[in-house]
C-alpha cells in the first residue's frame, strides 16, 4: 500500500467516548489479568487508530499549509484532540488503579505502567479549554514560518529556499542573503513576539492549574524524563561549557586561517574557501544511492529503505506553502514511517535525509512491539537513533559527495561538536524563560545575549541588526512547538559521539548495539536504553570530558590543506 492509499476517516469523539465506556465496563468488572490484558489489547489497537488520524492530518498541513481541505482537516483534529486526551486519562487511571498491576508487569514489563503514570500527571479536564488555545498558537506558528517570503536579488523564497545563498562561497552574497531572512523576521517581530508571550504566559497558566510551579516542571513530564531531571540537565550544560567551548574556540581559530578572514561573523556558514561540498544528482540521484548504501550497510536497512521508496513514504524536494525543516512521523496500523524534509541543493540535503531515516528505521525495527507505547522512545533517545545514523553512513559519503567525501566528514564533525553549546544554550534560555513568566519580549532578547556570550562566546552577528539585538532565538522553531526539546539533540550527540568512535574500531558490533537499540524502541527509560545499548550515560562523570577529547583530536589529526 502506497501513502496515497491509506484510507482516512474523521475522528468521532462520540463514538471513541462510547467505545471506551463499553471497555471501561468490562476492564473493570474484569475476573482476571488474562480478562483485562485482552482489553488493553483492543484499546492498543483503537489508540494506534487515533495516532494514525494525528499524524495524518498534521502530515498533510504541513506538506502545503495553504491546502483548504487540509487546513480544515487539522483545525477539526486540533479542536477535539483535548477531548481525545480526556478518553485516554479516563483510561489511563483505569489501568494505573488495576489490581492485576503485578500480573501486567509481568505481560509486558514496569515501563509501561510508569509512562501511563507519569502521563496522568500531565492532564486533567480543568485544561481542556487550555489546551485547544495552546495548538491554536501552534498552528498560527506554522503558518507564519510556511509562509514566509523573502525577497532576495530578484527572486523570492520560503526559508529553506534561502539556505543555498547563505552558503554562498561569496561573503557578501552570504551576508545579504542573512540580511534579507534577518528582515523578514524584524518585519514580523510584533507577531513573533507576540505568539511567543501568549505562549509562555498560557503554559504557565496549565502547569499552575495542574498543580506545579511553572511550566519548566510540567514539560519535564510531557517529554517523558522519568530517570533524570533539571538538576542533573544543569550540570550537563556547565560540563558543556567547560570541556567544549574551549575546543570550539580553537576550531573557530582554525577556521580564520582556512577562510582567510578576520574576524569571522555569524553569517560565515561555510567551512571551505570554495564553499561546503555540495551532493553530487537530482533529489532522485540522491534517493538511489541512498538505497544503495542501505543495501550495502546491512539486509534490516535495505529491506527498510526499499519500503520507503517503493510505499512513496518519503516527501523531499523544498516547495511553496510547504513547512520548513524536516521531521519523521508514523503511522501505526500500518507499521510505517515517513520521512519529510526540504531538498535545497546544499549539503544539509544528505544530512537532513539522513537523520530522519535513522527515526524512520527505528520506528520500522520497532514495528512488531506489543504496545503502542513501546513503538517509540522519548526523544533524547529518539534523536540517538537519528545521530547516529549519521555517522554511521560515513564510510558511503563517496555516493554524495564524490571527492569532497573527506571535506564532508570533517566539517560533518566540527559542526556536530558545535551544536552541543548551541543546544544548551537554547536550553538554558526556556529555563529562564518559563521561571520568569511575565518577563518582557526585550528581556528574553536581552537574556538570550547573555546567554550567548557564555556558551557562544565566538558569535559576532557584525551589524546585523535582529540577531544582534538579541532576536536568534526566534528562528528555532522548537521553543514554540515543542519546549524544552532542544536538549535532547545535545543528549543524542553525545551518544552518536560514542558510536563513531565505536565504528571506526569495530562496524559490526557497532551495528549490532544500533539495531538492538531501535528495536527495543520505548519499552525501557532512557538509561536503561543506553545500558541497553552498551553506551556511557552522558550524565556520569567523565563521559562528555572523555568523548570531545576524542573528537578533538580526530579534528586536530585532519590536515585541513589536503582536503
Amino acid at each position: 500500500m502506497k501513502y496515497s492509499d491509506y484510507p482516512y476517516e474523521r475522528i468521532s469523539v462520540e463514538e471513541l467516548n462510547e467505545l471506551l465506556n463499553e471497555r471501561l465496563e468490562r476492564f473493570n468488572n474484569a475476573q482476571s489479568a488474562d480478562e483485562q490484558i485482552a482489553v488493553i489489547r483492543e484499546m492498543d489497537r483503537t489508540r494506534r487508530q487515533y495516532v494514525h488520524h494525528a499524524n495524518f492530518t498534521e502530515l498533510n498541513f504541513e506538506r502545503d499549509v495553504r491546502n483548504e481541505e487540509a487546513k480544515a482537516e487539522k483545525k477539526y483534529h486540533d479542536s477535539i484532540q483535548p477531548d481525545l486526551e480526556e478518553i485516554d486519562d479516563r483510561w489511563k487511571q483505569a489501568v494505573v488503579a488495576s489490581p492485576f498491576k503485578e500480573e501486567l508487569k509481568k505481560e509486558w514489563g514496569p515501563t509501561f505502567l510508569d509512562k501511563l503514570e507519569m502521563e496522568l500527571k500531565t492532564f486533567h479536564p480543568n485544561i481542556k479549554e487550555m489546551r485547544k488555545q495552546e495548538m491554536d498558537l501552534q498552528t498560527e506558528h506554522r503558518e507564519l514560518m510556511a509562509g514566509a517570503k523573502i525577497e532576495f536579488e530578484g527572486g523570492t523564497y520560503n526559508m529553506d529556499g534561502m539556505e543555498p545563498f547563505q552558503k554562498d562561497p561569496d561573503r557578501s552574497v552570504r551576508k545579504r542573503a542573512w540580511k534579507a531572512k534577518f528582515g523578514w523576521y524584524e518585519n514580523n517581530a510584533d507577531a513573533f513576539d507576540d505568539l511567543y508571550d501568549r505562549m509562555v504566559k498560557l503554559r504557565h497558566r496549565i502547569a499552575t492549574t495542574l498543580g506545579y510551579g511553572n511550566f519548566a516542571e510540567l514539560a519535564y513530564l510531557r517529554m517523558g524524563r522519568i530517570d533524570y531531571g533539571p538538576d542533573e540537565v544543569a550540570t550537563y550544560r556547565k560540563q558543556i561549557v567547560e570541556h567544549v567551548v574551549p575546543v570550539i574556540r580553537k576550531l573557530h581559530e582554525q577556521k580564520k586561517k582556512i577562510l582567510g578572514l578576520d574576524p569571522l561573523y555569524s553569517y560565515d556558514g561555510i567551512h571551505f574557501k570554495e564553499g561546503n561540498p555540495k551532493p553530487k544528482g537530482t533529489p532522485d540521484e540522491i534517493v538511489a544511492a541512498t538505497r544503495e548504501m542501505y543495501r550495502e550497510m546491512s539486509p534490516e536497512a535495505g529491506e527498510f529503505f526499499d519500503i520507503m521508496v517503493d510505499e512513496e513514504l518519503l516527501d523531499l524536494v523544498n516547495r511553496e506553502g510547504k513547512m520548513p525543516s524536516g521531521f519523521c512521523t508514523n503511522f501505526p496500523p500500518y507499521k510505517r514511517p515517513y520521512i519529510f524534509c526540504n531538498f535545497n541543493g546544499t549539503d544539509r540535503d544528505v544530512r537532513i535525509l539522513i537523520h530522519e531515516a535513522g527515526h524512520a528505521f527505528q520506528f520500522y525495527s520497532s514495528r512488531n512491539q506489543p504496545l503502542l507505547d513501546y513503538m517509540k522512545s522519548t526523544s533524547e533517545t529518539n534523536e540517538i537513533h537519528s545521530m547516529a545514523m549519521e555517522v554511521l553512513t560515513w564510510p558511503w559519503m563517496e555516493k554524495f559527495f564524490g571527492g569532497e567525501a573527506d571535506r564532508y566528514r570533517y566539517m560533518h564533525a566540527g559542526t556536530s561538536l558545535a551544536f552541543l553549546p548551541w543546544g544548551a544554550c537554547g536550553d538554558h534560555f526556556q529555563d529562564w524563560v518559563y521561571e520568569n513568566p511575565e518577563a518582557t519580549p526585550q528581556e528574553r532578547k536581552q537574556q538570550w545575549l547573555e546567554l550567548e556570550s557564555v556558551y557562544l562566546p565566538t558569535c559576532d552577528h557584525d551589524d546585523l541588526a535582529f540577531p544582534k539585538t538579541g532576536g536568534a532565538w526566534q528562528m528555532i522553531p522548537h521553543f514554540y512547538q515543542c519546549p524544552f526539546y532542544f536538549i535532547d539533540y545535545v543528549i543524542a550527540q553525545t551518544c552518536a559521539f560514542q558510536y563513531w568512535i565505536r565504528n571506526e574500531e569495530n562496524p559490526g558490533e557497532t551495528w549490532k548495539s544500533y539495531l538492538k537499540l531501535c528495536q527495543a524502541g520505548g519499552s525501557l527509560h532512557f538509561k536503561q536504553l543506553i545500558e541497553l545499548a552498551e553506551l556511557q550515560s552522558p550524565f556520569e562523570e567523565g563521559c562528555l570530558e572523555s568523548i570531545v577529547g576524542k573528537v578533538s583530536a580526530w579534528l586536530d589529526g585532519v590536515d585541513v590543506a589536503k582536503l
